[in-house]
C-alpha cells in the first residue's frame, strides 16, 4: 500500500474487520539504535519500556503490516481472487531517511535485501501519521471497538508505533503505565494479546524463539521464498495466534505486551 492507493485499501480494510475482528500487526522498523542500561541481570517492565519509548520516539517507521483474520483464522480475500488465497495489507512509509534518521546500519542492510528501495519507498510511500489518521478514521465506532482484537508477535515496539502514528508522531508517553493507558484508550477497549507472550509462557520450549521457529514448532505453514518484511510477518503472526487459540491456550495475559504490563 503506498500514497496512491491508500484511501482504497484503507476503505476495503474498514469494510473487512466487521467480518474479520482479529488484526494482527508487524511493524518494521532500521533497528534498535538506542539501549538503556539495566539495573539487573533481567530488565524490569519500565526497562524495557524505556528502551522501547527512546528507540519509537527517534526512530522512524519503515512499513507495517495488517492482517485480519476471523475467530478460526481465515484471511478475508478480493472477489477477484481464488477462495484459498487470503489477502493482507503491506503500507510502505515515506518518513525514513538514512542520511537524515538514527539507524543500525546492519538493519538497513537487511531491510534492502529484502527488497526495500528506501529511495523508493520516500517517493510513493504516506507518512505513518497519516497512514494514523487513516486507520483511526475507519476503525468502528469507540461503542464497537471493543468487538477487535489486536495482536502483535514480540509486540513492544510494535503497539509503540502503533501508538505514534495514532498520535501524530507524539514521543511516547513517559511510563509504561501510562502508555498502556493510552493504547487501550486509542484502541476503543479492544483486546490485546502479544502471541510471544503467550507462548513462551506456555511452553518451555519456545521460551525467547522467534517468529518463524515459533511458527515451525506449532505447524504453522510459511510460504516459501517469501521476503520477511512486515506484511508476510503479520500472517505468520496471525496464524500463530490463531493456533494458539484453537490449542486451547488459556488467554489470560491480555494486555501483556512483552512484559510491559
Amino acid at each position: 500500500m503506498t500514497a496512491a492507493n491508500l484511501d482504497s485499501e484503507m476503505g476495503l480494510i474498514g469494510e473487512m474487520m466487521v467480518q474479520y475482528p482479529y488484526v494482527t500487526i508487524d511493524v518494521e522498523f532500521a533497528g534498535v539504535v538506542h539501549h538503556p542500561p539495566y539495573t539487573g541481570s533481567r530488565p524490569t517492565p519500565d526497562e524495557i519500556y524505556a528502551a522501547v519509548k527512546s528507540n519509537v520516539d527517534e526512530v522512524p517507521a519503515v512499513q507495517i503490516g495488517i492482517t485480519l483474520s476471523d475467530a478460526e483464522g481465515n484471511l478475508p480475500t478480493r472477489s477477484s481472487s481464488s477462495p484459498e488465497q487470503g489477502i493482507a495489507w503491506e503500507v510502505v512509509f515515506s518518513d525514513f531517511d538514512a542520511g537524515r534518521d538514527p539507524h543500525v546500519v546492519d538493519s538497513v542492510e537487511f531491510l534492502k535485501n529484502q527488497g526495500i528501495d528506501f529511495d523508493l519507498a520516500r517517493q510513493i510511500g504516506v507518512t505513518s501519521t497519516a497512514f494514523g489518521e487513516k486507520l483511526l478514521a475507519i476503525l468502528p465506532p469507540p461503542s464497537r471497538r471493543g468487538e477487535l482484537t489486536w495482536s502483535a508477535f514480540g509486540g513492544a515496539y510494535d503497539m509503540g508505533y502503533l501508538l505514534k502514528m495514532f498520535t501524530g508522531g507524539q514521543p511516547l508517553p513517559e511510563t509504561r503505565q501510562q502508555f498502556m493507558q493510552l493504547v487501550k484508550s486509542r484502541l476503543g477497549g479492544g483486546r490485546i494479546f502479544d502471541s510471544k507472550y503467550l507462548v513462551e509462557h506456555d511452553r518451555q520450549d519456545l521460551r525467547n524463539a522467534g517468529l518463524r521457529h515459533t511458527a515451525d514448532v506449532l505447524g504453522v505453514r510459511q510460504q516459501e521464498g517469501v521476503k520477511m518484511l512486515a506484511g508476510h510477518k503479520s500472517v505468520v503472526a496471525a496464524a500463530i495466534f490463531a493456533t494458539i487459540r484453537s490449542q486451547g491456550v488459556h488467554l489470560l495475559h491480555e494486555g501483556v505486551i512483552d512484559g510491559i504490563l
